[in-house]
């Protein structure tokens, strides 16, 4: 089946709760999210925001970026993604941390337009 990814842009609650957070995020959230139907692979980025990418080009302002490689390729899939996600949550099949700062988040879906490109 095609692929597309679901980006989430978070931050921990506080700098005092940032080891914890990817503590948790790292250990129990990702494995957790494995298994959700749908989910191929996940992968965490911390963002780099002491590199200017451009001139005037603002970044994401959260700390961290989680990128979830999903099965699906149309909105009607990804509706269906996000359903299997709200019931694991709701399930417990995963979880949400006391130390995820649920203001200073951001997730979206994104379907590929084009194949992908491989520098030479």
């Amino acid at each position: 089946m095609p692929r597309s990814q679901m980006l989430v842009f978070s931050s921990p609650l506080d700098a005092a709760a940032e080891e914890e957070y990817n503590r948790w995020y790292s250990e129990k959230h990702l494995p957790d999210l494995m298994n959700v139907p749908g989910v191929i692979s996940a992968t965490r980025y911390k963002l780099a925001h002491e590199v200017e990418t451009l001139p005037g080009i603002i970044g994401n302002p959260q700390g961290y970026l989680a990128v979830y490689e999903i099965e699906g390729e149309t909105a009607q899939d990804l509706s269906r993604f996000a359903q299997n996600l709200r019931k694991a949550l709701e399930d417990g099949v995963a979880d949400m941390s006391p130390t995820l700062s649920m203001t200073d988040i951001s997730a979206t879906f994104v379907i590929p337009i084009t194949g992908r490109l491989v520098a030479k």
